[in-house]
Order: C-alpha cells, then structure tokens, then sequence
C-alpha cells in the first residue's frame, strides 16, 4: 500500500490547478486534515491492514483519494451536496459521502455485506 494515498500538499497542489498551491496556514491545515480523513477512511475500509489492494487497486486508490480529499477540502468554502429549502424558508443541505471516488474501489476488496 503507498504510504499515504493523498498528502494535504498533493490536495493543495490538485485544486490550485496550473497555479502555484496556497500558502495560506488555514487552508494549509485544513487540506491536512481532509487527507488525513481520507486516509482514516480508507484504512478503515481496508479493515487496518486485513485486505490488501493490488498494484493495480492501488494505483486507482491513490487518483480517487485525491478526488476525494480535493472534493472535501472544497466543501469549506463552497458545500456540495442536495439543497433545499423547508416549508419555514429555512435551508436544509445533505451531503455526500467522503470516499464518493475511492468507494466502488474499495468494494471490489473487501465487498461490503447485503
């Protein structure tokens, strides 16, 4: 398994695009604290280390994490998700799933039951 999947550096470097990464301390900590999320999450999927991808598994965790980990650090400033609003005019948001990219992966390891 690469060690990690996702970096907040990798994160930063992802959604600035062709431009230079923030340098910014919040976003710098918060980019951080979405790829240690991620990586949290996958480890946990991967049952702490009882499955083991292949290379090739791998290789398609490490582009998903970083998906998954840019789409996170997005949600801060601009949250995703179904918007609607209540009888009351009041706003109601759901959101999605952190491993949206990683999930059907991560399936195909260790199949979920039902």
């Amino acid at each position: 398994m690469p060690a990690p999947y996702v970096t907040g550096a990798l994160i930063l470097q992802h959604v600035a695009g062709s431009g230079a990464p923030s340098a910014d301390a919040d976003d710098v900590t918060w980019a951080g604290k979405c790829a240690d999320a991620i990586e949290g999450a996958i480890a946990h999927r991967l049952g702490e280390g009882a499955y083991t991808p292949s290379t090739e598994q791998d290789a398609r965790l490490v582009a998903a994490a970083l998906t998954d980990g840019a789409a996170m650090y997005l949600t801060r400033k601009a949250p995703h998700g179904v918007l609607t609003f209540t009888p009351d005019g009041d706003v109601a948001r759901l959101g999605a799933a952190d491993l949206r990219a990683c999930e059907p992966i991560l399936a195909t390891i260790d199949p979920p039951i039902g």
